[in-house]
């Protein structure tokens, strides 16, 4: 589950959605925080479909599962299971 995490946290500073020195908790909001807008959501869910080779059921597509870094690391790893 930390490699989830620090896999998404490479993946936001990589992309530029977030400053290296943005301290993110599990439980913060990635937009509320102006880390993700709609359009890096999008890259964001074609990067995790790629990466971990799985499909985003449409059921599944809602803001706990993509507002956090704990939201996004528990629908990977319920995914891959």
């Amino acid at each position: 589950m930390e490699t989830i995490k620090k896999d998404i946290l490479n993946y936001l500073n990589n992309k530029s959605f977030m400053d290296g020195n943005t301290q993110l908790n599990d439980n913060d909001s990635l937009t509320q925080n102006g880390i993700m807008d709609s359009i890096g959501l999008i890259e964001l869910m074609d990067y995790i479909c790629e990466k971990y080779s799985i499909e985003i059921p449409e059921d599944m597509l809602t803001p706990e599962n993509f507002d956090s870094l704990q939201g996004i690391t528990d629908l990977i790893v319920k995914l891959t299971e």
